[in-house]
């Protein structure tokens, strides 16, 4: 891990956000001095607003690759196929930036935890708790995608003065999620239900309900089935769905009642806008686009891995999420000329054509949805135990009635693996496209089997099966991608990289 002390330098320029309606719509403020900065309640929130940056940029970059393309969802028919096709090693330059931008995330987090022990005093305990609750709750989330990208990792829990105080080894697997799991339970009880606005209070910061769904989320990555019941017993109810599914993603409901975290973009600058628009959409890549959908009509020409139990085949006729998630634009096929115009279908989940410039949208993202709450706890009921017509048939239904599909009962679903399948399905239609999908399919322990039947349609192509461990906590197949090269160099500590590469 390098650079430790330039990370913490930026909190010192993170901008004060003052009578927002977003975390991240600043105000200036100029630089301050660390030392100075973070010596009172409204120097720390400051601090805590620099904890939330790098989100910006993970999901603007890593998320489509490492989490996005690294499934069977997306493929592409650019030269950047590294990740599609998992020809990855640890020079790869996304592998460092990922690792990069997650550990400035928790070193920041690190200075405001330890700096707010010397403030004197607060304005109130809830806001002592809010600025300790929220350091926390990003802590742990910057750890979770860590330890799923890279496995054991060097878990830094203190604030960087000197170098070495971040050159530690990496710490296994069920430590590093045990400091997770930690940070979450203090979290959750700090945290509000919701905010009633001003400094340090404004609407989308992650609550007590983000703290239960990213900690049930943990549950479900380790299967600790009755532990993803208890920690969403309290969200059924407190949120709902859309019933126009393109709301979830066209900025009109925002922090609403189905979304519960978000990633909060909103600014002018190319820092604070997100480029799904031009990463998926023909009308901002003037024609092609760099992601596009798993099609088994294509029989894996094109490029990549375009075929194999593709994304568009998943779609049940009558599903109103289809024509929101896809789309033609009356374009010409560029990839099959010999086709006719419309039949290429495009990723339209996040089309924004009103903000300019067309690579840019203040659109925010989301990383968990209520829905995704609903399928959490529907597939962790039925893994305890299948029970006809029960709550899991119930929340599983809630999610297709809203998309304008038929129930499911035990005439459909009449064994506990007939409803893993259903709901594993229903997953990857619900959440297309959300860097969800890689993360379903590597905890399942399938990865592989659905990548190489992809490769095995493309031909020539053999999934790196020596990149698998035995997950130390669950047993199931573990795919993991490097640790960036430079860090050996850095960190001598970290010694050990990870298999087959």
């Amino acid at each position: 891990m390098r650079n430790y002390i330039k990370y913490i330098g930026l909190i010192a320029t993170v901008t004060l956000f003052v009578n927002c309606s977003k975390i991240l719509e600043p105000e200036p403020e100029g630089q301050v001095a660390l030392d100075n900065l973070l010596t009172t309640e409204e120097g720390l929130i400051t601090g805590v607003n620099g904890i939330f940056q790098p989100l910006q940029g993970i999901f603007s970059g890593t998320m489509v690759q490492l989490a996005g393309r690294s499934s069977d969802d997306t493929w592409t028919w650019r030269k950047e196929t590294e990740s599609d096709i998992f020809n990855i090693d640890e020079t790869f330059g996304l592998i460092e930036t990922t690792w990069e931008n997650h550990y400035r995330g928790i070193t920041r987090a690190n200075t405001v935890l330890d700096r707010m022990l010397l403030v004197e005093s607060f304005s109130s305990e809830e806001m002592r708790l809010l600025i300790e609750g929220q350091s926390k709750f990003m802590r742990a989330y910057y750890y979770f995608n860590l330890v799923r990208f890279y496995g054991d990792v060097p878990l830094v829990l203190q604030e960087i003065i000197v170098p070495a105080d971040g050159e530690l080894p990496r710490s296994p697997i069920e430590d590093v999620y045990a400091q997770i799991k930690s940070d979450l339970n203090d979290a959750v009880s700090m945290l509000p239900t919701s905010y009633s606005g001003g400094n340090g209070q404004e609407l989308g910061r992650p609550t007590k309900y983000a703290a239960m769904a990213l900690l049930a989320t943990v549950n479900l990555e380790l299967e600790e089935w009755g532990e993803v019941v208890a920690n969403t017993e309290d969200i059924i109810g407190e949120g709902s769905l859309l019933e126009n599914y393109a709301d979830n993603f066209n900025g009109s409901q925002e922090n609403g009642p189905a979304s519960i975290f978000e990633v909060q973009y909103g600014g002018e600058i190319a820092a604070t806008t997100i480029n799904t628009r031009g990463t998926y959409a023909p009308p901002a890549m003037q024609g092609g686009a760099a992601n596009l959908p798993t099609d088994d009509t294509w029989n894996g020409e094109g490029g990549s891995l375009s075929s194999g139990n593709g994304i568009v085949q998943e779609y049940e006729p009558g599903d109103k999420r289809k024509e929101v998630t896809l789309a033609h634009y009356d374009l010409e096929n560029f990839l099959f000329p010999d086709q006719p115009v419309g039949s290429l279908l495009y990723i339209n989940k996040y089309l924004n054509e009103v903000d300019q410039p067309v690579e840019q949208s203040t659109w925010n993202f989301p990383i968990i949805r209520y829905a995704d709450v609903l399928l959490m706890r529907a597939e962790a009921l039925n893994e305890i135990g299948y029970s006809p017509n029960d709550e899991a048939f119930g929340l599983l239904n809630e999610i297709r009635i809203n998309a304008g599909l038929p129930a499911h009962d035990a005439s459909t679903l009449g064994t506990q693996d007939e409803f893993r399948q259903a709901l594993r399905k229903e997953r990857r239609v619900e959440l297309a496209f959300e860097s969800k999908r890689y993360f379903d399919l590597n905890r399942w322990g399938i990865l592989e089997a659905r990548i190489q039947f992809q490769m095995d349609i493309k031909g020539e192509l053999t999934f790196p099966s020596n990149r698998l461990i035995s997950h130390p906590i669950t047993g199931k197949s573990y795919f993991l991608y490097p640790i960036p090269l430079v860090e050996f160099s850095n960190n001598a500590n970290i010694q050990v990289q990870n298999p087959g590469y």
